[in-house]
């Protein structure tokens, strides 16, 4: 994955499978917070998908948000809320409680940006320059 300048404030990313996005403050573009609650709601999303489509079917419907909670004078995220609302119309309660612990525990399991927000994350930046 990489990401290359095009203006300013402005990056153009791109990853090995053709995936593009563009990453700043402007219209059509993603800031650095939006793509850290995405990569959490979509990690969420995706981990569940499969234990969803066993109750409901591979052609069920589905929306999730995800709300953060942001501590201005420290400049970061304190918090996450991730929902996911399925359509589930008909079902029984006590297969919809069955399937919601399934999804719940394939999440817990599987969601590997859930896994690393729980803890701290050492980084590193390194600046090179070309000459």
């Amino acid at each position: 994955m990489h990401v290359s300048r095009f203006g300013t404030r402005q990056y153009h990313a791109s990853n090995d499978r053709g995936a593009t996005l563009d990453i700043g403050m402007g219209p059509g573009q993603w800031t650095p917070g939006e793509l850290l609650k995405l990569a959490l709601l979509g990690c969420n999303t995706l981990s569940a998908d499969q234990r969803l489509a066993t109750v409901l079917g591979d052609d069920f419907a589905m929306t999730a948000g995800i709300d953060g909670e942001f501590n201005e004078a420290e400049d970061r995220y304190t918090g996450f809320t991730v929902e996911l609302v399925p359509e589930a119309a008909g079902l029984d309660p006590a297969e919809a409680e069955n399937m919601v612990r399934r999804a719940q525990a394939a999440i817990d399991r599987q969601c590997t940006i859930g896994h690393t927000l729980s803890f701290a994350v050492p980084h590193q930046t390194i600046i090179s320059v070309e000459e």
